[in-house]
């Protein structure tokens, strides 16, 4: 009983740190990455607790291992813009300016019914009522109302990165972009943030210098 109180106590602390290390998110904010890593260091930390025979090191080093993997890959998704649009993908429409776009629906495996679920739970009764809907990233789908959305800013620049739905949806087109760089006399990669509202203003915050 001893022994299962002290491993209880091991796992209680490496699991701890290892979260820490992994950064604060919520579970539904989870990529589907970081999920994985989080389920198997979930079931990885029960087994020597569950099991007296399983030696402690024996779930240890695999969370160890798992965790090195998770923190590598955040630092490649930052590094490789190509490796952060495999992993982790980029959000999508399902509703554009009051439009529920069906082939998005499809395309994204979404039925109508999940749409109509999240809708009740955000307290929206009925889908014409809804100016936005985006699928994030993380699958959660955001949906701004009619009121609050005739002014939406379209991320099209985060963090030196270009988001291509972004700047569709915001009716831009690369020509343009390359056009309020130059006219700001900044690159792409010192742009924390370049949005774009649906009245054509634009919202420019650079980089500050390290």
């Amino acid at each position: 009983m001893l022994s299962v109180f002290i491993k209880t106590i091991i796992i209680y602390i490496v699991l701890t740190v290892t979260m820490k290390i992994m950064g604060k998110r919520r579970i539904g904010e989870l990529e589907a990455d970081e999920l994985v890593s989080t389920l198997l260091i979930s079931e990885l930390g029960a087994m020597p607790i569950s099991d007296s025979s399983i030696p402690l090191i024996n779930a240890i080093i695999p969370i160890i291992f798992i965790v090195a993997v998770e923190v590598a890959l955040s630092a490649i998704k930052t590094k490789w813009r190509a490796a952060k649009h495999l992993l982790e993908g980029e959000p999508s429409y399902i509703i554009y300016k009051g439009k529920l776009l069906q082939n998005e629906l499809e395309r994204n495996r979404v039925s109508l019914n999940e749409v109509l679920a999240e809708m009740r739970s955000q307290g929206i009764g009925n889908i014409t009522d809804v100016y936005y809907g985006v699928l994030e990233a993380n699958g959660k789908l955001s949906l701004i109302k009619r009121s609050e959305g005739d002014d939406l800013g379209h991320a099209v620049i985060i963090d030196g990165e270009l988001h291509e739905a972004e700047l569709r949806a915001a009716g831009k087109d690369m020509k343009w972009l390359e056009k309020q760089l130059k006219e700001h006399s900044i690159t792409r990669d010192n742009v924390l943030l370049l949005s774009v509202l649906d009245n054509g203003d634009t919202e420019l915050i650079k980089k500050e210098k390290k």
